[in-house]
């Protein structure tokens, strides 16, 4: 049942009247003009009403007079809820603070959220813009976006490029970061050296003397293709070997897996510590003490207040909790074991295929007492060619 606004904010009381009086009740409220809302009919005949905190009181003593029964219900509304809020002075005074605090705190900077950021984690962007004045907590009618953006740019090395926008209490943070030129070293020459042994398949150079070609067997450490250019009429000449020899090769992969391990069981998880964050303040909550003898992983979390469906509140929680866990021995099936070794199979061709062509594989696996071995031969075309440089003596 909704309150009538004005009833709320001055005051009612409910009455109750009884079916044998409505009809006595409902002429009294026409012959002296008695103001009510809210009728709600009852189940057994008779229905209620919401008056003023006079009418009630008019109405009550018209009915003593008529000898007409009604019963009339506690207070409600605005004046008794404050005067409740007042017998409990800690209640209200910290709605006051709650109060207060959120109306102050639009004039703060609520939240700071930073895109365009690559090789720079946000967090130390956060401390380049806390550097420079910009920070949860920062009084908003002091920052002055352009003179912040030219100190952020005079102080740091690795942003070329900032833009700050207020959108209410949340800072907006766009950059673009600094691109390092590396300082070009002395060039010295260098030769192609093999990486593995193989079979020459395929030379794709772009500087260099190549003195090995196709279909030649190489071994590892061998010279692919030499730095030095030996001319009759400028003599010698020197350059840094540049280029791709690809070559059959073949591969070797082992992989074992023990039937007895030590299996991680994780326990009942245990808060550990609870924190209150305003802006940049911390304030612990809740801490439990006492050291566990146990090994546990920490697990940190942020928990805010917005899921009301407002905007990054000041406030959060940072909740620390503690997971024990033990490690007990425990013994897999051979099968299993095997799972597992295919498994670690697939990653190690899936790291090798990025820079080799797999031509063919041959798998052998061993099941032993103590686990299985797996290997595999691996045949493919890969570049074998490796710069090696080289000093030359005058």
């Amino acid at each position: 049942m909704h309150t009538d606004p004005i009833l709320f904010v001055f005051g009612s009381r409910r009455i109750a009247v009884p079916a044998e009086s409505r009809t006595a009740v409902m002429n009294l409220c026409l012959r002296y003009s008695l103001f009510y809302r809210g009728m709600s009919w009852q189940e057994d005949g008779g229905f209620t009403l919401l008056t003023t905190l006079r009418t009630a009181k008019r109405m009550q003593a018209l009915c003593q007079t008529e000898g007409v029964r009604i019963t009339i219900h506690s207070a409600q509304g605005l004046p008794f809820l404050l005067r409740a809020l007042c017998r409990r002075a800690g209640l209200l005074i910290g709605l006051f603070c709650i109060l207060a605090s959120l109306f102050l705190s639009q004039c703060f900077v609520w939240d700071i959220r930073v895109s365009g950021n690559g090789s720079m984690t946000t967090s130390e962007v956060l401390a380049e813009l806390r550097a420079c004045g910009l920070y949860r907590g920062a009084y908003l009618p002091a920052l002055r976006a352009s003179q912040l953006e030219n100190r952020v740019l005079i102080a740091s090395d690795r942003i070329a490029w900032i833009s700050v926008n207020m959108d209410g209490t949340v800072a907006r943070v766009q950059i673009i970061e600094s691109v390092t030129i590396p300082e070009k070293e002395p060039i010295r020459p260098a030769n192609l050296v093999a990486t593995a042994d193989g079979q020459i398949e395929l030379l794709e150079l772009y500087r260099g003397n190549a003195v090995v070609s196709v279909g030649q067997a190489v071994r590892k450490g061998d010279l692919l293709v030499s730095g030095i250019y030996d001319s009759q009429t400028q003599g010698l000449r020197y350059t840094r070997a540049a280029g791709s020899v690809f070559a059959r090769t073949e591969r070797s992969l082992r992989i074992e897996i023990p039937l007895a391990y030590t299996e991680k069981v994780a326990l009942e998880s245990e808060c550990a510590e609870i924190s209150l964050n305003f802006f940049d303040f911390s304030l612990k909550i809740f801490k439990r003490t006492g050291n566990s003898e146990q090994s546990c992983d920490i697990i940190e979390t942020e928990r805010g207040f917005d899921t009301l469906g407002l905007s990054s509140l000041p406030f959060y929680l940072t909740v620390t909790e503690r997971i024990p866990y033990e490690e007990s021995p425990a013994v897999r099936t051979h099968e299993q074991a095997s799972t597992l070794a295919y498994a670690a199979l697939e990653r190690e061709l899936a790291l090798l295929s990025e820079g080799l062509l797999l031509l063919d594989k041959r798998i052998s696996v061993t099941a032993t007492e103590d686990g299985v071995i797996l290997d595999c031969t691996l045949s493919c075309i890969e570049n074998i060619a490796a710069q090696a440089e080289f000093d030359v003596l005058e």
